[in-house]
């Protein structure tokens, strides 16, 4: 696909690794400004920042930010307004996943963590970016989900429950801000190959991969291309939606 000319701003929440490092670069390709939050390493986030540099004369900023802290959040949209005048679109990935310990092997504590570290990133970054998108007259909101928000998974009942809970506060916020030409929607991996999936056990994927008709992970590339369509060419018309990306093994 070739650059488009029709350039937009694009925040990526959790940047520098898996799925949104790939979504940083499948939009820079594309001739997007982005910017990317990260919250500890710097290092990691420079190296993209770089790499984006040397493909791409299109603008890329980087930005620590705890996105569960809504001061934090509020700081970095005045940020990017002043340094770019609007904001496009915003993808909010991201999230933990946790210890992977049965429910009553969890601390109260570290499960709570998980979830509201989870759905606070969504929600701050919503709350923070709305006002902005509702005077522009037009914005895009693509929430990262999961399979495991669908379907539930052992070992994942707080990560399972705040991607489920980012889903029905999508539909419930498209339905408020719609009308403002604003779309919100989800898109919902399976098991990609990712460094975060690399914390689970080989015989859960062993098990896994048995049930898919393609017998592999997803690529963090292949979750960018949903991801690019949903900011760059779905219909205004596509709102409220949670896109499964599973090579099948959900069905």
């Amino acid at each position: 696909m070739q650059p488009i000319t029709d350039s937009k701003v694009v925040l990526v929440t959790g940047g520098t690794r898996g799925i949104g490092r790939a979504i940083c670069l499948k939009l820079a390709s594309l001739g997007h400004t982005v910017v990317f939050t990260y919250i500890t390493n710097e290092a990691l986030a420079q190296s993209l920042v770089e790499e984006i540099n040397a493909m791409t004369h299109a603008p890329v900023m980087a930005y620590r930010c705890d996105m569960t802290k809504l001061p934090e959040v509020q700081k970095l949209f005045k940020e990017i307004k002043a340094a770019f005048k609007r904001v496009d679109a915003v993808v909010n990935n991201a999230g933990i996943l946790g210890d992977g310990k049965p429910f009553m092997m969890s601390p109260d504590a570290d499960w709570w963590h998980v979830f509201q570290t989870n759905v606070s990133s969504v929600t701050n970054t919503c709350r923070a970016v709305l006002a902005t998108m509702i005077s522009q007259r037009k914005g895009r909101i693509i929430n990262i989900t999961s399979l495991s928000g669908q379907k539930g998974n052992p070992g994942q009942s707080a990560y399972s429950a705040s991607k489920s809970a980012i889903v029905t506060f999508s539909r419930s916020l498209y339905k408020e801000v719609g009308q403002f030409g604003i779309t919100v929607n989800c898109v919902s991996p399976g098991l990609i190959e990712t460094d975060m999936t690399k914390e689970l056990s080989e015989d859960y994927f062993s098990s896994r991969m048995s049930k898919t008709p393609l017998k592999r992970k997803g690529t963090p590339e292949e979750v960018a291309n949903v991801v690019s369509y949903l900011i760059c060419e779905a219909p205004t018309y596509m709102i409220g939606q949670e896109l499964t990306i599973d090579g099948g093994i959900g069905g």
